[in-house]
């Protein structure tokens, strides 16, 4: 029984470590978004065209939850930040793809870099087959996270008489 205990205390410190983890990451975004003169949505979208290498406006819109005509004016604006740019694929050129630019990292490297510096150290504490169980357990975290991400957007609203819905 106290070894059950332990993992309850254990998985219940994890949650909450992971929902502070949450919050202190959308803080440390808000920051940089802030230092930028950027609003959220902007932010998320140029880390996610960054992260993917490149997208097409509607890969932007499903990643981002945006609606196609949301992530135009995104688009507009990273364009005119210098932080991202519409440019020819080069395998079908018909089609537009979003890249982001050097720009992206000279603005938000020197904000970045000793953050990432010093997480390198934490990393460092750690084993090797420690780092891949703890991203195995963010891969699965994502893939549960995600899939009820679409399944509350497919998910009508409340009920009338329900919790009204905030505008």
């Amino acid at each position: 029984m106290s070894r059950d205990l332990k993992r309850e205390e254990i998985v219940a410190r994890g949650g909450a470590a992971f929902r502070a983890y949450q919050t202190s990451n959308d803080n440390f975004d808000q920051a940089i978004a802030d230092h930028l003169g950027m609003n959220r949505t902007d932010m998320r979208c140029v880390d996610l065209i960054d992260q993917a290498g490149g997208m097409t406006a509607g890969e932007l819109a499903k990643a981002a939850g945006l609606t196609t005509g949301a992530v135009t004016a995104v688009v507009d604006r990273l364009e005119r930040a210098g932080m991202a740019a519409r440019v020819p694929d080069a395998s079908d050129r018909r089609r537009v793809r979003i890249e982001v630019t050097p720009k992206l990292w000279e603005l938000t490297g020197p904000l970045m870099t000793p953050f990432l510096e010093e997480s390198q150290m934490i990393l460092d504490d750690y084993t090797t087959e420690e780092l891949a169980r703890f991203s195995d357990f963010l891969e699965r975290v994502i893939d549960v996270q995600a899939k009820h991400t679409e399944r509350i957007r497919r998910s009508p609203g409340p009920a009338p008489g329900g919790p009204p819905k905030l505008q």
